[in-house]
């Protein structure tokens, strides 16, 4: 610590720290070159762009350096008049060479990847492209913002040029809001070459070296997080904040922590890119370190041996595998046996990559996966394809037949979801509804979130509103474009991964709309998360209904749901009580980015968790035959008196499913962005409110969580179409008494809060009803009914109009509920009085067994149904008798669409007749 004139000073503390990093990170470019150029004897583009980025972290390590020399890190007043010319001018090349330093340095270590992926991993390569092209357009855009920051340029170092008639940006202001983009690129350089680096087929210890060897790049990301806390701190001080480039006050002092950090993050980004490369060196100097000598015991690593079990899916036919055979006098690749030798646990591109050394027994041999990282490539024109006959373990094969690899553990290849039961459906479930807990986290963060926006930035009701609108409007293009096509193509986890990935982009875009309060960029961040959230719920909702007993869909879909909103109330609780406590008096969001970041770094882990955590699918046979299981038919039809032509019965329930989900979102949002308003317009008697307005908030959203736990463990004993007949009736009974009803505040929060409670449980039923019995729509089917929740950002707007236009009060604007809610008992009241509808969404217990007993296709709906007979599923089936009497047509007649024996797992099919007592039909072969 030193001081200059009794003030503390950062300049020693700056210098020594930017000094030593670039050191380092020239000693380590240094050892790459020895690696690359010396030893190896190769060169390639990515060496080339490292020694590229290692010139502009000398020319801004320099200028920092510089810096310290002419007085950064030291307060004005310790700053000699003669050195601010100087001071100003290092401080600008910083800002010039900053962002490029950084740009080269992420490509260096992208062109290594696309490199390491050549005709291998298809998906490292089209992801290593997306980011190679996000740095650099990033990077080049960020440059020319930095070089000409002012108008005249030269206003940004010329002290004789600064006047009133210059203009100039914040650059603390710009490297703030640039922040993202660097954190975005950091984690996707991180976590591209996890998955393919732990897939290899290596040894224990060498996948772990290889898998550390790459994660050392967090400490970079870390590094990022340092430099933008200071940066924030720079930003404190208002001056610093909104003026030009060294122009605050004490702008060298409060800002040469940040321009220190900023030196670092290239230094150690340059650091880590050069460590994969060093192999060959490490090996001359301490070669027991990284080697892996072949063995020939017999047995050894058995447990390493196979990055993936090869099935046995022919009745012993044996498997053909290809190999490679070198025409320039490398010896062919062995193929690999379950429990064999070590010589044998070595990597297809290791063997295309490394140079054979004929002079030395293939026991000598180091089969090293990293050699592929260092060495030259070979030329793909020597190579050619030729077919072997492998000699394969058959009893150890089959021993993981049913396994999956991930390099570090094994776990139990799952079968489909439509056939779990019990704590296998319970453990499945409880992970995906992690995912409800982030979707309502987000949801109750941005509500507060933009509620305070419009305090903060003076918005008017239609920008207040419009926030929700681009929220629920992205639902309906998350889930009708990437949501529909990654789900249907590639299944549930792929869905999961996909959405996580857009909503953690999301939350990142918030931070420079929070430092500049653009609306444009607070719209634009809203889309994209509801974008991201839209594509999880394509997959969540119906994973939720289809992972168990089709008879509990309701029950676990509700459960879940419930959980969405205890976690809404809590973000709603931390952004009140925590992140915006000072916003009165600050005015500012920044403090809340942090909040936004750790919700990123969450998103990021939890997609690497669904990406080795392995979950059970559904395929659209799979969903078909459990649907004729249940005896509902895609050819069975339903008529009404007012249609002159019979309606397909799934494609009639889905439709009024969607309608009925777009209406009730629409006006759960509706109330949910009024309720406030209803409160303050109406004047209490005794002139205050019993709660606050947020504390009113608050309960009507706890009311809203009680209702959707207590309607699950109902949902079993009552059938889901009469409760949800019910649950909408109150809606629309207290949403009536909300609108019409003359009484103060806290009168009329009464009736509100009793709405909040009824409303609860609508999403999830109607979810899990929609979808019910749509065999292989099943999937499309989720996108609509999903695509529907976009409904939450129109009537909020119609509400408003109706206040504007005919100049009415908020209350009398509730009408818009009433009638929706009016609208959504169509559904309930489709479902009760048509009896194939009644058939099709009343839970059934699915034997799946051939000539078992299916659900009864009377019309009491209850048929098959063996939940225990209590008094009030007695009641249940004398209502479902008295629709069934007043209901306008029977039940219609369907056939199978699929030629399959009836079960729900064709891949896991038995030959019933052979159990049991002997004289059961027998099914045919799988497959």
């Amino acid at each position: 610590m030193a001081y200059f004139g009794g003030n503390h000073s950062n300049s020693q503390v700056v210098f020594v720290v930017t000094t030593t990093t670039f050191v380092l990170a020239s000693v380590f470019v240094a050892a790459r070159i020895v690696s690359r150029f010396a030893i190896l004897r190769s060169r390639a583009v990515d060496d080339w762009v490292m020694i590229a980025a290692w010139f502009i972290a000398f020319g801004l390590s320099f200028s920092i350096d510089y810096g310290t020399a002419k007085g950064l890190g030291r307060h004005d007043v310790d700053i000699p008049t003669e050195w601010l010319s100087a001071l100003r001018k290092s401080e600008y090349a910083f800002t010039i060479l900053y962002n490029p330093a950084l740009m080269a340095t992420k490509t260096s270590i992208l062109i290594f990847y696309l490199r390491m992926s050549r005709n291998t991993q298809k998906v490292l390569r089209v992801a290593s492209y997306a980011t190679l092209a996000l740095v650099n357009i990033a990077g080049v855009v960020l440059t020319f913002l930095n070089a000409f920051q002012c108008s005249p340029v030269s206003a940004a170092y010329d002290l004789q040029r600064t006047n009133n008639n210059s203009t100039c940006i914040s650059i603390v202001t710009l490297y703030l809001a640039s922040a993202p983009v660097n954190i975005i690129t950091d984690l996707a350089i991180l976590v591209l070459p996890i998955p393919v680096l732990t897939g290899m087929r290596l040894p224990q210890r060498q996948k772990t070296v290889l898998v550390v060897t790459f994660t050392l790049g967090i400490f970079v990301t870390i590094v990022d997080v340092v430099r933008i806390y200071y940066l924030q701190q720079a930003a404190d001080d208002s001056e610093v904040a909104h003026t030009r480039l060294g122009s605050g006050t004490d702008f060298a002092y409060n800002a040469s922590i940040a321009l220190m950090w900023s030196a670092v993050e290239v230094n150690v980004g340059i650091i880590c890119a050069c460590i994969p490369t060093l192999k060959p060196l490490i090996k001359r100097i301490l070669p027991s370190m990284i080697t892996d000598r072949t063995r020939t015991n017999s047995g050894t690593d058995k447990g390493t041996s196979f990055s993936s079990p090869v099935r046995d899916d022919s009745n012993d036919v044996p498997h053909r595998m290809e190999s490679i055979e070198i025409a320039t006098g490398i010896q062919p690749l062995p193929q690999p046996q379950a429990g064999g030798d070590s010589e044998q646990q070595i990597n297809m591109m290791d063997f295309l990559t490394t140079p054979a050394d004929v002079g030395r027994s293939r026991q000598q041999q180091e089969m090293d996966m990293m050699d592929f990282l260092t060495t030259p490539d070979m030329d793909p024109s020597m190579i050619k394809r030729t077919q072997t006959q492998p000699t394969i373990n058959r009893t150890n094969t089959a021993a993981t037949d049913n396994t999956i690899y991930f390099g570090f553990v094994n776990m139990k290849r799952p079968r489909s979801m439509l056939k779990t039961k019990g704590m296998e459906s319970f453990k499945y479930c409880a992970m995906v509804t992690i995912l409800f807990f982030l979707w309502g986290f987000s949801y109750g963060l941005l509500n507060t979130l933009n509620f305070e926006i419009s305090t903060i930035a003076n918005q008017s009701t239609s920008q207040f509103l419009g926030l929700t609108t681009a929220y629920f409007g992205a639902y309906f293009f998350g889930a009708m474009t990437v949501g529909q096509v990654v789900l249907r193509r590639w299944g549930f986890k792929a869905t999961f991964i996909c959405g996580l990935c857009i909503y953690g982009t999301g939350t990142l875009m918030f931070w420079p709309s929070a430092v500049l309060l653009s609306f444009p960029g607070f719209i634009i961040s809203n889309f994209v998360v509801g974008f991201g959230l839209s594509v999880l719920e394509t997959a969540a909702n119906p994973f939720l209904a289809l992972c168990g007993p089709s008879e509990h869909a309701e029950f676990r879909l509700l459960l879940a749901q419930g959980v969405q909103a205890i976690s809404s109330i809590l973000s709603q609780l931390l952004a009140e009580k925590v992140l915006f406590s000072s916003v009165a008096s600050d005015l500012s969001l920044i403090d809340v980015q942090w909040t936004y970041l750790a919700v990123a770094l969450f998103t990021v882990i939890l997609a690497l968790f669904f990406y080795y955590m392995p979950l059970p699918e559904a395929s659209d046979t799979d969903l078909q035959q459990q649907s004729e299981d249940l005896g509902i038919y895609r050819s069975q039809t339903v008529s009404f008196s007012f249609v002159k032509t019979k309606l397909p019965l799934i494609y009639t329930t889905l439709a009024l499913a969607i309608a009925a989900q777009w209406a009730y979102v629409g006006a759960q949002e509706a109330m949910s962005a009024w309720f406030g308003q209803l409160l303050s317009s109406t004047t209490p008697v005794s002139g205050h409110l019993t709660l606050s307005m947020d504390n009113y908030v608050l309960v009507g959203h706890t009311t809203f969580a009680v209702g959707r736990f207590l309607f699950a463990p109902l949902c079993l004993i009552i059938a889901p179409r009469i409760l949800l007949t019910f649950i909408l009736l109150g809606c629309l009974i207290f949403s009536t008494l909300t609108f019409a009803l003359s009484l103060n505040a806290n009168g009329i929060a009464g009736p509100a809060l009793v709405f909040f409670f009824f409303e609860g449980p609508v999403f999830p039923m109607v979810y899990a009803m929609g979808i019910r019995g749509l065999g292989r729509r099943t999937k499309v089917g989720a996108v609509y009914i999903t695509a529907a929740t976009s409904g939450g950002g129109a009537f909020q707007f119609v509400m408003w109009a109706v206040q504007q236009v005919d100049h009415k009060s908020v209350k009398y604007s509730y009408c818009v509920i009433v009638a929706l809610f009016a609208f959504s008992l169509l559904f309930p009241a489709y479902l009760n009085l048509v009896p194939d509808a009644r058939h099709q969404v009343d839970p059934a217990k699915l034997t799946g067994l051939p000539g078992a007993s299916k659900r009864g296709s009377g019309g009491e709906g209850d048929g098959g149904d063996d939940r225990p007979d209590t008094p009030v599923r007695r009641m249940s089936r004398r209502f479902s008798v008295i629709f069934s009497k007043i209901s306008p047509g029977g039940h219609g007649n369907g056939t199978r669409e699929s030629q399959e024996v009836g079960i729900v797992e064709h891949r896991e099919r038995q030959s019933w007749g052979t159990q049991g007592t002997g004289d059961g039909p027998q099914s045919p072969r799988s497959p």
